[in-house]
């Protein structure tokens, strides 16, 4: 097994939203797990809007860019901190508006400077997929730096 530095890895992200912002690292992550898309979204009133995203194929679909947070499963993630769903359709935790076009779906929710939610970093994808528990660490990390991006 390789001996991963995920000290420097953390380092490493950090330095690319510096550098190069938000986009950049959420490339960067996107690449460390299966999942098609990796976005941040902002809590606006009733609705979850992208403020960045990375889609592995280059083709952003307009249907990303908002979304009725009652509808979303940004939704969970700001009331639990944290939600996760590697195959939507046959989560019995989901009621069927859920089970539609996002089938996986990690999210950890961005807080304002009060505790206030303020929106989500997500990954998600149109197939199952899921995340291991230490990327889920190192993401809980991380996750914190992009809230100033949500502007």
């Amino acid at each position: 097994m390789l001996d991963l530095d995920l000290p420097a890895q953390a380092q490493a992200v950090r330095s690319v939203l510096a550098q190069h912002g938000p986009r950049a690292a959420l490339a960067m992550l996107n690449d460390r797990t299966g999942f098609r898309f990796t976005a941040l979204y902002k809590l606006d009133g009733g609705e979850m809007r992208a403020v960045h995203a990375y889609d592995r194929t280059s083709e952003y679909r307009t249907w990303l860019s908002a979304v009725p947070l009652e509808s979303s499963f940004c939704r969970f993630a700001i009331e639990h901190g944290e939600f996760m769903t590697e195959h939507a359709s046959a989560d019995h935790r989901l009621a069927r508006p859920y089970a539609s076009l996002v089938e996986s779906y990690y999210g950890h929710v961005l807080r304002n400077a009060d505790g206030s939610p303020s929106g989500t970093f997500i990954h998600f994808d149109l197939e199952p997929r899921s995340i291991d528990a230490e990327e889920q660490e190192f993401l809980r990390e991380l996750v914190p730096l992009f809230g100033e991006h949500l502007a």
